[in-house]
């Protein structure tokens, strides 16, 4: 499903990275879980938006169905709504270029961006079986082997739910690096961290030239580096 910033392109490649080590796995920032959902071992996933966590625990459970349809009325309705998987579906899924509630998305070949969305989880679906999915910011510490992190990037679109600052989260990531391998996707890092792997993508944002392109980079702190001996 459409998600700004997130990682359908390269999940499964920086997973491949990911199952070459052992132990339980959580992603703190799992967004529409692009990278865990190809993840091998046990799997904890939280993120600090509600409604997102309450959409992939409904899709992983069953029982409710998105609709096909979403209306740009419906879409508005639900911007103010209390959080819901309905509230996550359409404001994620049937938004400009997957941002939350970022503008009804349409086009003028009349996509139906809704119904893409219902295929999108109903293959998601049988991928999140026993993920434990939960609301939580990333300094919750949940213990866990392997930590894979994809935050806001410095300089770019935040959380939808308040500020970030990078430099509490690479402190974090330095302290965190001590009791487990903590991997950050991001285009920089400071010193002391390493890129493990890179890859140039497209991005969401537009140039005069077309789509921008990165170097999309995962990083590990050095006192890992021996942990990755591709």
């Amino acid at each position: 499903m459409r998600y700004f910033g997130g990682k359908a392109r390269i999940g499964k490649a920086i997973a491949e990275v990911i199952n070459t080590l052992e132990g339980i796995y959580w992603e703190p920032f799992c967004g529409m879980f692009s990278v865990g959902k190809y993840v091998k071992h046990r799997r904890v996933a939280t993120d600090l938006q509600p409604d997102l966590i309450l959409l992939l625990t409904a899709v992983r459970d069953g029982g409710w169905f998105p609709p096909n349809i979403v209306t740009e009325d419906e879409y508005n309705q639900l911007k103010t709504a209390d959080p819901s998987p309905l509230r996550a579906f359409a404001g994620f899924g049937c938004s400009n270029s997957g941002k939350f509630f970022g503008g009804y998305a349409r086009e003028k070949s009349g996509r139906n961006f809704a119904k893409n969305a219902v295929n999108s989880l109903a293959k998601l679906r049988p991928m999140i079986q026993g993920v434990e999915f939960r609301c939580n910011d990333y300094n919750s510490n949940i213990p866990a082997d392997i930590v894979y992190c994809d935050p806001p990037y410095d300089g770019t679109c935040g959380f939808t739910v308040g500020k970030f600052s990078s430099m509490d989260f690479w402190l974090w990531v330095t302290n965190r690096s001590r009791n487990s391998i903590v991997l950050v996707s991001e285009y920089t890092a400071p010193i002391g961290f390493s890129a493990i792997w890179q890859k140039e993508v497209s991005t969401d944002m537009n140039s005069a030239e077309g789509k921008l392109q990165r170097v999309e980079k995962l990083y590990v702190h050095d006192c890992h580096l021996s942990s990755f001996d591709f």
